[in-house]
């Protein structure tokens, strides 16, 4: 929505975007990300974390430390769960449209965008960060000998079973989510029924989230800023104060929207 106001001789714009979290979502999303595809500067403090818990926003290097170690220490043969895990259907669907949101945002000579991500938890259990020395992980790097040949035993049966644990997987999958669907529709919120978020079918997605079922709210954010001389002279000031010009927020718009992409590329899952 748009809207002119003349004042004083002066023209001012105000413009009116529809919010892509829902109204109260404070008291139900427990995980909100800012995400733009560089890393320097990019991560939320741990003061930040302590003093506002699940309405502190994360940012790209939050998620990237997870995924890159949960990526080293997951079987490649098993299907992702760390990252935005909306599955393979849905990370289709939302690239295609993120693909064309950020042409025309190219085309427009705009960047500083990101992407605004909300989780929900479906299962009202604290969503736990990957722990990256965990217990679990010390004992996996101790292994005796006989537990090695164990395990090498094990590989060969995980794949003759592997088949039917997989259609058992997708019709409790499918169970749950068809359960969840149905006991959560209205969304569980005051106001549901008349302040929910419209932001296309992409909006809102269902999948998981370490291991959890949720769901997300997406949506592009903060798209209003032009490349301007300025913007340049920020680039190239900080790249001779010895900054990555590659990987700081500041960059031409058909840089940033192939880092953009590519980082969403890598971290949803």
């Amino acid at each position: 929505y748009g809207f002119k106001s003349h004042s004083a001789g002066k023209e001012h714009v105000f413009v009116v975007m529809n919010s892509v979290f829902p109204a109260e979502g404070s008291k139900f999303i427990s995980e909100r990300y800012d995400l733009k595809g560089s890393t320097v500067g990019r991560e939320c403090s741990e003061e930040e974390k302590k003093k506002k818990g699940s309405n502190a926003v994360l940012k790209d290097n939050d998620l990237a430390r997870e995924v890159n170690s949960m990526r080293r220490s997951q079987s490649s043969a098993s299907f992702p769960t760390y990252g935005i895990n909306i599955g393979a259907r849905g990370k289709a669907a939302l690239l295609t449209q993120l693909r064309r949101d950020v042409t025309f945002l190219q085309d427009c000579s705009v960047m500083d965008y990101s992407l605004l991500v909300g989780v929900v938890n479906l299962e009202g259990k604290a969503i736990v960060p990957f722990n990256f020395a965990s217990d679990k992980s010390r004992r996996r790097m101790k292994r005796n000998g006989h537990e090695r040949i164990i395990a090498c035993m094990a590989t060969p049966l995980g794949h003759l079973s592997a088949p039917p644990i997989y259609l058992g997987k997708k019709l409790i999958s499918a169970w749950e989510n068809m359960l969840s669907t149905v006991l959560t529709l209205p969304f569980p919120y005051y106001g549901a029924g008349d302040c929910g978020v419209d932001g296309g079918a992409l909006s809102i997605i269902r999948g998981r989230r370490l291991g959890h079922r949720a769901i997300y709210y997406m949506g592009v954010i903060d798209f209003l800023q032009p490349w301007t001389v300025s913007k340049v002279l920020e680039r190239d000031i900080k790249g001779l104060l010895g900054y990555d010009t590659k990987a700081i927020s500041c960059n031409a718009p058909k840089d940033y929207a192939a880092r953009f992409l590519d980082f969403i590329d890598s971290h949803v899952t």
